[in-house]
């Protein structure tokens, strides 16, 4: 009976992205207590990621449509998009990524009337873009994700015409070895591209993604100025890391 409720959990999660303990509380037919230690079981197992008040799967990343990897981690997105927000001056110039989290950071930059010129391979950073009134737009187009709702690199040669003054990144994952990685060869090279045309980089990246190597290189510790995520196991060791690379690391759910 527990393993059957176990395997229906998981799949369940890897089907949506995410899940509240209540909703499959309900969907179950158990307690939300009985939800909460299946969850952390599994999660000891690394079958799933766990946060206060449910879970995700574990390929949180740009393989899961826009739709449900903007449904993840919601607080701890929005604590990092505060803060990047606060880090970035009127009338910047903006590189964002078509990362949920880096939407989430423009959205804060909007909700702050912040008026920055934006440059994007995000379907979503454009329509928030064309919406606001006080922003200015480039983007260089091709080939349309519709799941991750992002232009792929035909014109990738387009975005070396541009320099920012900060890209706002959150690839797949950041590695003390092998730096800053992704799943994805096309986001990859988009990120690459936004990365060595900034004056500062900043990844904003979740929890799961510290310590995580991906097959697609992206560029080195050196390359980048800080980065925000919500918590992290090892705080010391990145803080040391961060001393050696001269860049700031933030946990802004400490």
């Amino acid at each position: 009976m527990k393993f059957d409720r176990l395997e229906s959990i998981v799949n369940i999660i890897n089907r949506g992205g995410s899940v509240t303990v209540a909703d499959l509380a309900e969907e179950l037919s158990v307690s939300r207590e009985t939800i909460r230690k299946d969850l952390d079981s599994l999660a000891e197992q690394k079958k799933i990621g766990r946060v206060h008040g449910g879970a995700y799967s574990l390929e949180y990343d740009e393989k899961v449509p826009y739709t449900t990897r903007d449904k993840m981690l919601n607080p701890e997105k929005n604590q990092m998009a505060n803060f990047t927000s606060s880090l970035i001056e009127d009338g910047s110039t903006v590189f964002f990524d078509s990362s949920s989290t880096s939407i989430r950071v423009l959205k804060r930059l909007i909700a702050d009337d912040k008026k920055i010129t934006v440059i994007t391979n995000s379907v979503e950073c454009i329509t928030l873009t064309i919406q606001s009134q006080t922003l200015t737009l480039y983007t260089a187009g091709g080939f349309l994700g519709r799941d991750s709702l992002s232009f792929s690199t035909e014109f990738i040669d387009d975005y070396n015409r541009y320099n920012a003054d900060y890209a706002i990144l959150s690839p797949s994952g950041v590695d003390i070895k092998c730096g800053i990685t992704d799943k994805d060869p096309n986001e990859s090279r988009v990120r690459e591209t936004f990365m060595r045309r900034s004056k500062k980089t900043f990844l904003i990246m979740d929890h799961t993604k510290i310590g995580t190597i991906a097959p697609f290189a992206i560029g080195n510790l050196s390359q980048i100025d800080g980065i925000i995520t919500d918590s992290i196991n090892n705080p010391t060791l990145w803080n040391d890391i961060a001393e050696k690379y001269s860049i700031f690391f933030k946990e802004t759910g400490a």
